[in-house]
């Protein structure tokens, strides 16, 4: 009989929390099994526990019912699932492909139009190039529909042009300050905010000022405003605004490294596996952030195993930034679980494959899992033979420039140079301690720091642990 509900309990597993909360304040059933039903589908998705299991007594019909009831719900608020259902009506108008139900349930769509909602610009569009469509056929009837439509929401279809534009320049200040590190951005910040919690206006404007805020607040390192913004949007998300999976799990990662940044590493991992319980363009990226985390949680094997899982993806994407993130934690996870073997020759192989991608995109993020997997196993010419190759040393010079710098390269380098007798134990200690006169390091940065020079201690106890009481 368990097998029969598999099917349900598998699905009831993709539900995410704040469509749990969504639910929760849709359902009036009346019946007692269905609200048995419903009520441990968002038991279980809200609760971060072990999960409880669906009474198999109750006739399989029931969840069949419970299934459509939730995809029919979350369908008819998913915005994604809105564009792309305007977007082929477009598409069919444009071609003269537009069959008469299609026509039918958008006629009745915008007839009964009452709030402004996610897709409001891309409806209007669509509606004026709807109305001559009609016009040229001399439907009068169905055009005067439109036409009212049309009429009744100009001022707001206007209002939400001018927030688009206003938007978009806002969006080049902001990034510009990202990059350039050459603006003040403080000043939009009260008029983001007004348009993010204003529900008169299109969702998909106010889901771009909450992105800009996201982005403003993390280039001025103010996290606790970056947690009231996630918190605010939270509320959104479980009153069914603004939401789709690919929104949510995008939300998820963005929580992630907030908390990661506020050493909240339990938090983290919660909210890396919701993000990547959708599969998406960005899946990769969320996978490579939960696994840093899971590293950092010291959960070695269930980074394996999640990687494993994962192996197509990887395999899949043209996205070397992403796929270079994937394979040098590959080799980190594999180190950590004493395969040090195994991960030498996947760093070896990758590299032979993609060394221009490697030095062009992440040869630092690289080279910090291959270097430390050579230094575990003790093989330190290899390292210099790397360093020689690539010509690590002066990368790593220019590296020192940025705020995040960790001398992991560096100092495995100098120990290599010592251990194959290259420099004495007086010069090992002024080349190890050389990075660090230019760095005043975070807290973040020197638990980072601590732990490669334990590491490093490993092979080379008094020279590192001297170190300690330089940061």
């Amino acid at each position: 009989m368990k097998t029969k509900l598999k099917k349900f309990t598998e699905f009831s597993k993709t539900i995410l929390p704040n469509e749990a909360k969504y639910l929760e304040t849709q359902y009036q059933f009346v019946e007692e099994d269905k609200l048995q039903i419903i009520q441990l589908v968002i038991t279980n998705a809200l609760s971060q526990n072990k999960r409880k299991d669906f009474d198999a007594s109750f006739d399989k019909r029931k969840y069949s019912y419970i299934k459509d009831w939730i995809e029919k719900k979350l369908q008819s608020i998913d915005v994604d699932a809105s564009i792309a259902w305007i977007m082929s009506i477009n598409q069919k108008i444009l071609t003269d492909a537009i069959a008469s139900d299609e026509e039918k349930e958008f006629l009745n769509y915008i007839a009964s139009y009452k709030t402004i909602d996610f897709s409001f610009q891309n409806l209007y569009d669509l509606a004026k190039e709807y109305k001559s469509y009609l016009l040229v056929r001399m439907r009068y009837k169905d055009h005067q529909i439109v036409s009212d439509f049309i009429k009744t929401y100009k001022a707001p279809y206007l209002k939400a042009q001018d927030i688009k534009e206003k938007l978009y320049d806002a969006t080049t200040e902001i990034t510009d300050q990202y990059t350039l590190n050459n603006k003040e951005t403080k000043h939009l910040e009260k008029w983001l905010l007004k348009v993010f919690k204003d529900a008169t206006i299109s969702g998909k404007n106010r889901y771009q000022a909450f992105v800009l805020l996201a982005f403003m607040y993390t280039n001025y390192n103010e996290n606790d405003k970056l947690k009231v913004l996630f918190d605010q949007i939270d509320v959104y998300f479980s009153q069914g605004q603004m939401y789709s999976r690919r929104l949510l799990s995008n939300y998820y990662a963005s929580r992630v490294l907030l908390h990661s940044k506020q050493d909240e590493f339990d938090e983290a991992e919660f909210y890396g596996y919701l993000s990547i319980r959708q599969n998406n363009n960005d899946t990769l990226m969320y996978l490579n952030n939960l696994v840093a985390i899971l590293l950092r949680n010291n959960k070695p094997e269930k980074a394996y195993s999640l990687m494993e899982k994962h192996k197509d993806l990887y395999k899949e994407t043209h996205n070397y930034h992403q796929k270079i993130g994937y394979c040098s934690y590959q080799i980190r996870v594999l180190s950590e679980l004493h395969k040090n073997s195994l991960a030498e020759a996947t760093a070896k192989t990758f590299l032979r494959k993609h060394k221009n991608e490697v030095l062009k995109h992440r040869w630092h993020h690289f080279f910090t899992s291959y270097i430390s997997t050579l230094i575990t196993q003790e093989n330190y010419e290899d390292v210099l033979k790397l360093a020689t190759k690539f010509d690590l040393i002066e990368k790593e010079k220019e590296r020192q420039k940025q705020n995040n710098y960790v001398p992991n390269i560096s100092w495995s380098i100098s120990l290599s140079r010592y251990m194959e007798g290259q420099i004495n134990s007086t010069r090992l200690l002024e080349e190890i301690k050389a990075p660090l006169s230019a760095i005043k390091p975070t807290t973040n940065q020197r638990q980072l720091m601590v732990k490669v020079i334990d590491k490093l201690s490993n092979n080379l106890p008094e020279a590192f642990l001297k170190l300690k009481s330089h940061i």
